[in-house]
């Protein structure tokens, strides 16, 4: 056993190092700076001029939350998780009820066709998402322009439209996942309840709604879960695509923009905003899973 035991750590004490080093030792860092006033200057190198780095208690915690900034940056955020969620959740079932139909032919195809979003680098999907939304050259406006809109809007540095430009892009980027959970999902329920519910004189939207959802509730509930998550932490697709005009509506970007973007970058600031990001994030995942009940059975 002793031997077992030696071997055993043996084996696993690389990779238990190699995650405590390039996973909890940047979190518990960026917590210390969180507490700090490190900032361009003192940090990590002391300069003349600077302040010296110094704990400071909860002080950047307390101006990011009366800063407007962050408070735009975090109910824009939540906007954002609220329509982007529902139109991944929307997109993936209507192409999950269509992909499961007897009557499409070619699912394959499809299926093939369909996830092509999840192949492709994400730094080449927003180029190309830019392009398309490209306010003089992109091919949105130029439909637009077909279709007898005189002004179309420009995606690019209008904040509302961009916006919209984001939901769509999101939507895009994320359907594929949703489809896939909800594409299982719906493979396994059982014919006998479908069938029952014809003979009871159901209609197709009766039997979606009150037989064939409700079945596979949780793992659609899981993955919007999922789904949520990566919304809130949202940071590179805006970032690529105007980071200037949607610093102050995603909060990851808000966060990145106090320790790169300013004149006098504040790492301290920055990284008290990311971590109050982490807490929410957390909260919402635990009062997620628990509203849900996703975890019921589990053990």
């Amino acid at each position: 056993m002793k031997k077992r035991t030696i071997a055993a750590l043996a084996l696993i004490t690389p990779g238990l190092a190699a995650f405590l080093f390039f996973n909890i030792y940047p979190i518990v860092y960026s917590i210390y700076i969180a507490f700090t006033n490190a900032q361009l200057g003192n940090f990590p190198i002391q300069t003349p001029n600077a302040p010296p780095l110094k704990f400071v208690g909860l002080e950047n915690f307390r101006w990011a939350i009366s800063d407007p900034g962050f408070r735009s940056a975090f109910l824009w955020t939540w906007i954002f998780v609220a329509t982007s969620v529902t139109l991944k959740v929307l997109a993936g079932i209507l192409l999950s009820v269509l992909y499961n139909s007897r009557y499409v032919i070619g699912k394959s195809i499809y299926r093939a066709l369909l996830i092509i979003p999840w192949a492709l680098p994400l730094l080449f999907s927003i180029t190309v998402w830019r392009f398309m939304f490209d306010p003089v050259f992109g091919p949105v406006n130029i439909v637009l322009r077909d279709l007898g809109v005189s002004n179309p809007p420009d995606w690019m540095n209008d904040a509302f439209y961009g916006f919209i430009a984001l939901n769509i892009i999101e939507v895009w980027l994320a359907y594929p996942f949703m489809m896939t959970v909800i594409t299982s999902a719906l493979q396994a329920v059982p014919d006998i309840l479908v069938e029952a519910a014809v003979i009871d004189g159901a209609n197709y939207w009766q039997r979606l709604t009150r037989v064939v959802i409700p079945i596979v509730s949780k793992p659609i509930a899981f993955s919007t879960i999922l789904t949520s998550a990566a919304s809130f932490q949202y940071f590179l697709v805006p970032f690529l695509y105007n980071g200037a005009l949607f610093e102050e509506k995603f909060l990851l970007l808000y966060g990145y923009k106090r320790a790169f973007g300013s004149s006098i970058p504040h790492y301290g600031r920055a990284a008290a905003v990311l971590f109050i990001a982490t807490i929410v994030l957390a909260i919402y995942m635990l009062v997620s899973m628990k509203l849900t009940k996703i975890q019921e059975g589990a053990s």
